[in-house]
């Protein structure tokens, strides 16, 4: 059956299906298409339903009797001594109406207190709630340390998608960004949230650091918002909640939301919306702390993916340069006005705007190749400096993005692999000394000789006085074994 068809036999209101079934009272079957398709089995449990409502029986009391930890004949007996107490309350009520009326007062001169005296009294006599108007509220989840840890825990995830994108479309270094790129980096998150969390909520009433704790937003009436509403909210949140993240700004305003919430006092942009809390189980706290270590896992298996470079196995010249750049631009090697081009030269950038000094003197490598079938078997370069009165600079970022471009397309070099740092700690341990490595099926060898340089640092060498004698050869080349 349809909905439709549903309502017309059980006489409910289309809202009052979908509540009962959010609350798992019916499961009627998903049909290929997306429409619900009801039983007769959920047409009689739809009516067992109604009518138990209409004695007001609750939807707790339901859920048991369905369940089979209550028995009907004992949920209808605690339901009419209930009745019998609320016929008594009513009556009272009653009685109260017509003194009022007989008093002929407006409501401006009514003395409200008298009357209030004697409910407080037959409230405590009788232990009713009828008189209780506790809740005459929206409800609100008043847990400052839940909702800031849901709200954290969604932020890291918007953080995990923009670093995902960072390094997906722009092959963005995310583990080496400086204090002043991660600031920035954060407004990147703070759209993702913006665009993000209303569509989490207005499709499941939650996001997935609220759903941890328990934590469901709703309209009053029970509906869920819309997008433009649930957009709304997320905008005061950033607002009036995080100070737009700008600092200082950003820590009063989330001391006042925690101050409000602490007070149970509504948060500005919760006013039109019910904030619920299902529960505060211990086990949820588990969840979070298992949650947040899978998004560390996360997190450290995308950092450690841009170890890999572009292309992997034997390599073209074009392919090894193109893992070249990558390499330089991941660890943020700057080569002034100067790129490896698709041929494996050192070529000019045009029109180069910014003004790059250097420190120490080096002259750009020039590369060889020795191919087999396209591939490159062996690539070498020699370097020869003489009567030179300037400080030179070691050439380990040429060997080391040289070797790691080829040794880092080897299968040896997976997720989490260490074959990187040993590259880099073998080449910078021996910046001008001779040295032999072998890592991943690729062995580097390097040939130094120098003379002439009297004050010689890591990765420096500063000529004596005069320089006319000095000289300085290196003869590299790395190939697959």
């Amino acid at each position: 059956m349809t909905i439709k068809e549903i309502e017309e036999l059980t006489g409910l209101a289309r809202a009052n299906i979908r509540f009962y079934e959010r609350e798992g009272l019916i499961s009627p079957e998903r049909m290929s298409n997306g429409y619900r398709n009801y039983s007769d089995d959920d047409l009689q449990e739809l009516l067992r339903i109604k009518l138990l409502r209409s004695l007001n029986v609750s939807i707790d009391e339901i859920k048991s009797l369905q369940n089979g930890s209550l028995s009907l004949d004992g949920t209808l007996s605690k339901q009419i001594t209930k009745l019998e107490r609320e016929k008594k309350d009513i009556a009272y009520a009653q009685d109260i109406c017509r003194a009022v009326q007989e008093e002929k007062v407006s409501y401006t001169a009514l003395d409200a207190k008298k009357y209030l005296e004697g409910i407080v009294q037959v409230s405590k006599d009788t232990e009713s709630t009828y008189f209780n108007i506790s809740e005459d509220y929206v409800p609100q989840a008043f847990t400052p340390w839940r909702r800031f840890l849901a709200r954290t825990f969604d932020l890291m995830l918007y953080s995990l998608l923009r670093d995902f994108l960072l390094v997906m479309l722009f092959r963005t270094n995310i583990s080496s960004q400086s204090s002043v790129e991660n600031f920035f980096l954060t407004y990147i998150s703070l759209g993702l949230m913006l665009l993000i969390e209303p569509l989490w909520i207005s499709m499941f009433n939650t996001t997935p650091g609220k759903a941890i704790f328990g934590l469901k937003i709703e309209n009053i009436d029970r509906t869920r918002l819309t997008y433009g509403e649930a957009y709304m909210r997320t905008w005061g949140v950033i607002g009036a909640g995080m100070g737009y993240n700008i600092p200082i700004l950003g820590a009063v305003r989330l001391w006042k939301s925690y101050k409000r919430c602490s007070e149970n006092e509504t948060q500005p942009w919760d006013l039109p919306v019910s904030y619920t809390i299902e529960d505060t189980k211990t086990y949820r706290g588990f969840v979070y702390v298992g949650a947040n270590i899978a998004l560390f896992a996360v997190l450290a298996t995308l950092m450690s993916s841009q170890l890999i470079p572009p292309n992997r196995g034997d390599l073209t010249v074009a392919e090894f340069v193109e893992n070249h750049n990558y390499y330089a631009r991941y660890y943020g090697f700057n080569f002034g006005d100067r790129y490896l081009n698709d041929e494996g030269k050192w070529v000019q950038i045009e029109n180069y705007g910014t003004v790059h000094v250097d420190t120490v003197y080096r002259e750009f490598p020039e590369y060889k190749f020795e191919l087999e079938n396209g591939k490159i078997q062996k690539i070498s370069f020699n370097i020869e400096i003489t009567n030179t009165d300037r400080v030179l600079g070691s050439y380990d970022p040429y060997m080391f993005l040289t070797t790691l471009s080829l040794a880092g397309a080897q299968k040896d070099v997976g997720l989490f692999s260490k074959i990187p740092n040993r590259i880099a700690s073998h080449i910078g341990s021996n910046s001008f000394n001779d040295y032999s490595l072998k890592e991943a099926g690729i062995t580097a060898t390097c040939d130094t000789d120098y003379s002439g340089f009297g004050f010689i640092l890591e990765e420096i060498m500063i000529p004596d006085t005069p320089s006319e004698n000095n000289h300085f050869s290196l003869s590299f080349s790395v190939y697959s074994d």
